[in-house]
């Protein structure tokens, strides 16, 4: 099966980023969906409790034993140390939160500015390509109805396609240039009288057979008659 190209379409493409920006969603940050917060969490968490034990495990050795209420408070207020050192870091990740978030914008934005430049690059080379065309043409039609108008030259249909000139321009150029040089074709001349050969045969045998004498007619003698 062929696997059919995708053609680059530059407006589609900033069509997609402009989206992309123009719908994104306002900053928020949320340290419960932060894994880089959770990591943190675990940490503190993990660390608070070891010196909380290791307070409770002073404490108690001060105090004689692990029930004690000195040792249990120390402890806790260990572990709540560690708690709120864990809140002082929650400004940091914030910050690092909307960094990311802005660095994904401004990607997003320097995306669009490069496709723009894309496609007015695009744009330029396809406009510079009709002026070139459209140059190249009118050199051929220019020179080919100069050709036509001083010779009376019969183009073929490639030239007449390269040049943008119709057959039926070309036809009346070479008719004019025919007339202008008493080329064209000269009509036959009409007859000028309407007889027979038959009747010319006709009628000189009949002056041969006849004479007019003082305005009558009389046969004619011949070989015959004698």
């Amino acid at each position: 099966m062929t696997t059919k190209t995708k053609t680059y379409d530059p407006d589609e493409e900033l069509e997609a980023l402009y989206a992309a920006i123009s719908r994104r969603p306002a900053f928020s940050y949320d340290p419960g969906a932060d894994p880089v917060y959770q990591s943190y969490a675990r940490r503190y968490a993990q660390d608070g409790l070891l010196a909380m034990r290791d307070t409770m495990g002073q404490a108690a050795a001060l105090t004689g034993g692990y029930g004690s209420s000195y040792s249990q408070s120390a402890g806790q207020q260990r572990y709540d140390e560690y708690l709120r050192s864990l809140g002082e870091v929650l400004p940091e990740l914030y910050g690092m939160a909307y960094q990311q978030y802005a660095d994904q914008g401004e990607a997003l934005r320097r995306d669009y500015d490069l496709a723009f430049d894309r496609r007015e690059a695009e744009y330029r080379r396809g406009l510079d390509r009709e002026n070139r065309d459209y140059a190249r043409r009118q050199d051929s039609y220019k020179k080919l109805y100069q050709l036509i108008a001083s010779s009376g030259y019969s183009p073929s249909d490639t030239e007449l396609s390269a040049a943008g000139l119709s057959r039926a321009q070309a036809e009346s150029l070479r008719a004019e240039y025919l007339r202008k040089n008493d080329l064209l074709p000269k009509p036959a001349p009409a007859a000028s009288g309407a007889y027979s050969g038959s009747g010319k045969k006709e009628s000189a045998a009949g002056a041969a057979r006849s004479k007019s004498v003082g305005g009558a007619s009389r046969p004619v003698k011949t070989w015959r008659s004698l």
